[in-house]
């Protein structure tokens, strides 16, 4: 069932989405929603390209941590929640597109 390894894909890019729409950049909002359907087109740089794209999809949550750190917690404030919940996200995210390495869907995609 190799559907079932493309859902935490599009969950994480649609939190990935989620994120570039709170930070008020829409283009970023609507190419994060496009680069889970380009895995409708069965070509292999496709693949790879949404699978890389989901490992920098780190960066977005990095950053996200960072402002969230810098701007609205107070300082001396409580960190160690706002570090583990986005850890958790950046793991997902990670782990979404590792599950693209899998060899029902290499053959799907001819690699």
């Amino acid at each position: 069932m190799v559907i079932y390894r493309f859902i935490p894909l599009v969950i994480s890019w649609i939190l990935i989405s989620a994120q570039n729409y709170m930070n008020g950049n829409k283009l970023l909002m609507i190419g994060s929603l496009v680069i889970p359907m380009l895995l409708i087109v069965m070509r292999r740089p496709v693949l790879l390209f949404v699978q890389w794209t989901t490992f920098f999809g780190i960066i977005i949550w990095i950053r996200a941590g960072v402002h969230y750190i810098g701007h609205i917690i107070e300082p001396n404030g409580n960190y160690f929640m706002v570090v583990i919940f986005f850890s958790i996200l950046s793991l997902w995210t990670v782990l979404s597109g590792l599950l693209l390495y899998d060899d029902n869907i290499r053959r799907l995609y001819r690699l």
